[in-house]
């Protein structure tokens, strides 16, 4: 078989990989890279790597052990360079989302129990809510943070929201009652301390005395059926409460007990070319109206992407966005900031990828004294 044709760079291992498929074990390992440079604004001008390896090892508990929709997961990740906007352009929006640190760690450990035809499914163990909850199938096209993989101003708000690779102990429930319905219900560790992965990357501490953060999000599907009257869409409602201690950005000696916000995440096909290739527009919008300790009360980004623009190139996709985050009435000096982002994804085969990414960054920080910047860069991911 041509390599270009392989469903990863590996291939079969001779043999084994489908050995192991058959018992019921799946390996993965991904490797992903950002390199991202700003030739012009932020606070000085420079070029950045970003990297992180992601491995994981799915063990089909049914196959393996005959316990009926029963599944475990193990991922560990190690990330790897610096950060391009933390260090060099001062902006809050990460313009290159594959940067975690230099930390390795554990990204998920978990049971998976689905019933009734998989309309039920538990999930417990160490779990990411970023997986699970405010995530997009668009949100991944994009090489900005800012929504790749959750909406960021939902992130700086509430710590205790994990996206991939980051994970805390949890539960989760899910039921569909129909095909083009969802509800989703969670359960998480709230103790910030239990994932500082910079000093302790196996870190198992669980302390839900420290802060509980329960989140419930409902979802409807639209268009999922073949041949039906409808393009493909989905339509995402959710809330989160975390009962931990917040500090007043006014007063340090304020302690205010709890937050809670709300998110609205829509995709929706609008021009179907042949099967999934066409035009698909998205939107978000998130608020915490807590102005003195929610650093982003108010957030809106949306965009669209198209699969299959150009001719000869049917699995590739050209996206575009833009990202708003507007600051505090609490904390002076910061307005808002705005990133607009165009990239074009070349997808070489199944395993493989190559995103020629530009960015521009309005108002840094939401601060006027750091210069606007231009930013350009390149995505590489690789399935072995």
């Amino acid at each position: 078989m041509d390599w270009n044709s392989w469903e990863t760079a590996t291939g079969d291992w001779g043999g084994y990989r489908t050995k192991l498929n058959n018992m019921g074990i799946d390996p993965e390992l991904n490797y992903t890279h950002d390199i991202m440079a700003n030739p012009v604004g932020g606070e000085r001008q420079s070029l950045a790597y970003a990297g992180a390896l992601d491995a994981s090892v799915d063990f089909d508990l049914e196959t393996l052990l005959g316990l009926n929709g029963t599944s475990f997961s193990l991922g560990l990740y190690q990330g790897l360079g610096r950060d391009l906007s933390g260090e060099d352009i001062n902006n809050f929006f990460d313009v290159a989302q594959i940067f975690i640190g230099d930390v390795f760690g554990i990204s998920q450990m978990n049971f998976l129990q689905t019933l009734a035809n998989d309309r039920i499914e538990i999930a417990l163990g160490r779990l990411s809510a970023g997986t699970d909850f405010a995530f997009s199938e668009a949100f991944p096209l994009y090489v900005n943070t800012a929504v790749n993989g959750n909406p960021a101003q939902m992130l700086e708000n509430v710590p205790s929201f994990t996206t991939p690779p980051f994970s805390q102990w949890g539960v989760r429930g899910t039921v569909k009652p129909e095909e083009f319905l969802y509800l989703s219900v969670a359960a998480y560790n709230a103790d910030v301390n239990a994932q500082d992965n910079d000093t302790q990357g196996l870190n198992f501490k669980f302390n839900p005395k420290d802060g509980v953060l329960a989140i419930a999000e409902g979802g409807l599907l639209v268009g999922q059926e073949s041949n039906g009257p409808y393009l493909p869409g989905r339509y995402m409602l959710g809330g989160y409460y975390d009962t931990s201690d917040y500090t007043s950005f006014v007063d340090p000696d304020d302690i205010i007990e709890g937050n809670w916000g709300l998110y609205f995440i829509a995709n929706q096909m609008v021009y179907e070319e042949q099967e999934d290739q066409g035009l698909n527009i998205w939107g978000v919008f998130t608020l915490a109206p807590r102005q003195s300790i929610n650093s982003f009360p108010y957030g809106v980004s949306g965009g669209a992407y198209y699969k299959g623009l150009f001719d000869n190139r049917d699995n590739d996709i050209t996206a575009g966005a833009f990202y708003l985050g507007i600051y505090s009435e609490d904390l002076p000096g910061q307005t808002f900031e705005l990133v607009f982002e165009l990239n074009h994804r070349f997808q070489f085969n199944q395993w493989f990828y190559t995103t020629v990414d530009g960015q521009y960054v309005v108002n840094p920080n939401g601060q006027t004294n750091i210069s606007d910047a231009w930013v350009v860069g390149l995505e590489m991911s690789v399935d072995f």
